[in-house]
């Protein structure tokens, strides 16, 4: 894994540029405060970062590599989609544990049809997500139909990964 890569380089030259923007706009006082709270969030979330990064290479090396080639890799086809769906369904946890277990289900042998049936599944249809915020705040009626109105979209965009990745049809 290289430290330095593309990414790294992007976020070193946003953060270069936004310095520079607010050392213009409110002098050295608006950057430090800001490089200050950055820095706050980062402390905040550093341990559960470290603890999600934990999780995410125990389920790795856990969930045995022929299983998971075998449930979610490219011979998975239509089911393996859906069972990554159904997994995303039904993970009670934010990013901070849902993308090292994207991540470590990749290295573990899923296919990327299925690691973005997953992501695309926890992302839109959460069931804790549902329970404890949306239907709450948004009430029932609207919060199920955008809920059942987003059903199929794991699934379909699982078979369109497939297509993209493979070059040919699902």
């Amino acid at each position: 894994m290289k430290l330095f890569d593309g990414n790294f380089w992007i976020m070193a030259g946003l953060l270069v540029a936004l310095t520079a923007l607010a050392l213009v706009r409110g002098g050295p006082s608006l950057a430090g405060d800001a490089l200050a709270g950055g820095t706050r969030q980062f402390l905040r979330f550093l341990l559960i970062l470290y603890v999600s990064f934990l999780v995410a290479g125990l389920l790795e090396s856990l969930l045995p590599r022929a299983w998971v080639s075998r449930a979610l890799g490219e011979g998975s086809g239509l089911r393996g989609v859906l069972l990554a769906s159904a997994v995303g369904l039904v993970t009670p946890a934010g990013p901070f544990v849902s993308m090292p277990m994207a991540a470590g289900m990749l290295r573990a042998g899923a296919a990327p049809a299925s690691v973005v049936a997953f992501v695309a599944s926890w992302g839109l249809l959460a069931i804790h997500r549902l329970i404890a915020w949306e239907i709450p705040m948004l009430g029932a009626p609207f919060a199920l139909t955008r809920w059942a109105l987003c059903l199929a979209v794991p699934v379909v965009l699982g078979m369109l990964a497939r297509v993209v990745w493979r070059g040919g049809a699902p």
